[in-house]
């Protein structure tokens, strides 16, 4: 190592016997031994690019750090470290944005590459259980992806578990360096539960456009669910497969937004200090019996779901102005859900501003729910139009909100009333201390912030006490009531002695609305 003394502020001759992961800053110790954990006989990985251990208060110093082993020495790690100019930066993790992975996919079929999908499910357990580990395992995968990507953004991490990855072709150092984590892992008693999916990107047989349309197709479909989707083995019967069946069921869908052929049922959400109605939550049903939740995210795959979305918020502001109305009569109170997908549509956005402007007076009775179903892209803008619905007297909450970093990016960047604790974490309570421990971290976190807090899912009074005593606000679920087709909601006090006592209502008493 010649340049040394450069890279390390240290003479050669003192480096040896050191423990060469002291040579890099301590930020980068878990990457490094990432980067390394698979390399196998006469293997190379890198470049990975690497923060130099420095004095306390010196300026940062990178370098790119690659490794092999050599043939007939493969009981030793060969490495080269080479300085880097100027500052620099540390290896990213892989990208989030379905967008950017599937422009460099495409760019990437120009040279013949191959598409592959990877699901570990059983990262989620092992989250739980040892979240250093399940850390050190995804980097490995990270840095694995990375190296064999055939091009900047090539690789993505499109949920917990599932990630993608256009490579050239067969490539054998992939296949190798995934086989070989997932026998370490089983080893050290861990089950992954890799499988993985290719799709071949036969380019020539597709335009630039529909090869566009057919990969988001695969990789919108592979996020949401996992090894179940499925998918043909190249893009062009992906192609195929996408527009019989997405033709037949947009032609549906659209009859379902241009007639209005869906109805809207009402879920109440209740105040936890005294069990009495706050207000309703709207949601879509459909004629045909299919599920609200799949109907949304075809809306979304196919682009349209800022349709649907305004003709939900439509009706809902029709059977606010249809309800009852004047002196002894509480107002009809609904929250209505807006995909995230739809606040980057500009003229959903200016659509949904005029209905507001055009209903200012039920500021304060209506609010909007953003929805997670589809991750939100651009926060900057997102921040822009919640602050503008905001600024009309609309409150905005957050839906489907965790303890992961996609939750947190959003507390950071969004300025919103309240935010709905995802179910999943109200179905736990009780099951693990940890997980008891994390929920009342994310309240007092909301809390501290002035953001009111939503349990959804409640089906217990044990969970409905956990939720009031650790400091939640509202709360929505089956003990409280089931969606109906009219917004009515009968107190269930008497029925349920456990749960808080309504002071202002007698037990047992209905609210209704039409």
């Amino acid at each position: 190592m010649g340049a040394a003394q450069t890279l390390t502020d240290r003479r050669e001759d003192t480096l040896v016997g050191r423990n060469w992961l002291d040579l890099f800053d301590a930020a980068d110790h878990n990457p490094v031994r990432a980067m390394v954990a698979g390399l196998g006989p006469q293997g190379r990985c890198g470049p990975l690019t690497v923060r130099m251990a420095t004095p306390s208060g010196s300026p940062e110093r990178h370098a790119a750090l690659s490794a092999c082993r050599l043939s007939g020495q493969d009981q030793w790690l060969s490495c080269v470290l080479t300085t880097l100019p100027g500052e620099g930066e540390t290896e990213r993790p892989l990208t989030t944005s379905i967008d950017d992975f599937v422009k460099a996919t495409q760019a990437a079929s120009e040279a013949g590459a191959a598409l592959t999908f990877l699901d570990a499910p059983g990262l989620v357990a092992l989250a739980r259980s040892n979240p250093e580990m399940c850390q050190t395992l995804v980097q490995r995968i990270s840095v694995l992806l990375k190296n064999s990507a055939a091009g900047h953004n090539a690789a993505a991490r499109l949920s917990e578990t599932r990630f993608g990855i256009a490579h050239n072709g067969d490539d054998l150092s992939l296949r190798k360096g995934l086989a070989d984590i997932t026998e370490e892992s089983v080893r050290n008693g861990i089950d992954l539960g890799i499988s993985a999916h290719h799709v071949d990107l036969d380019a020539e047989t597709l335009g630039r456009e529909e090869l566009v349309q057919a990969v988001r197709f695969a990789v919108n479909r592979f996020a949401s669910q996992g090894s179940n989707a499925k998918l043909p083995g190249s893009v062009s019967q992906t192609f195929e497969q996408m527009v019989s069946s997405a033709l037949q069921r947009m032609s549906e869908f659209a009859t379902v937004i241009r007639e209005e052929k869906f109805d809207l049922s009402f879920q109440p959400i209740v105040e936890l200090s005294n069990g009495s109605l706050h207000h309703f939550e709207v949601l879509a049903r459909f004629a045909d019996g299919s599920s609200p939740f799949e109907k949304v995210q075809f809306a979304e795959e196919i682009g349209v779901i800022e349709k649907f979305d305004i003709a939900v918020c439509t009706r809902a502001v029709s059977t606010m102005r249809s309800a009852p109305n004047g002196p002894g009569v509480s107002p009809l109170r609904l929250a209505v859900n807006l995909s995230g997908r739809s606040l980057d549509n500009s003229l959903f956005i200016r659509l949904l501003l005029a209905m507001l402007d055009e209903n200012r007076d039920l500021a304060g009775n209506l609010s909007l729910e953003i929805t997670e179903s589809a991750r939100l892209q651009d926060l900057v803008k997102a921040e822009r139009v919640i602050q503008e619905i905001r600024r009309r007297g609309f409150a905005v909450y957050l839906d489907d909100f965790g303890a992961g970093a996609a939750s947190i990016e959003y507390l950071q960047a969004l300025t919103v009333n309240g935010v709905k604790i995802d179910g999943s974490y109200i179905k736990r309570i009780g099951a693990s201390r940890r997980d008891d421990v994390l929920l009342r971290g994310l309240v007092r976190l909301c809390g501290d912030l002035g953001i009111e807090t939503v349990g959804e899912m409640v089906e217990t009074t044990d969970q409905g006490d956990f939720l009031r005593n650790a400091g939640v606000t509202l709360a929505q679920g089956w003990l409280f009531g089931k969606p109906s087709p009219i917004p009515e909601w009968t107190s269930r006090m008497a029925a349920n002695p456990a749960a808080p006592r309504v002071r202002a209502r007698r037990q047992g008493a209905v609210e209704s609305w039409g």
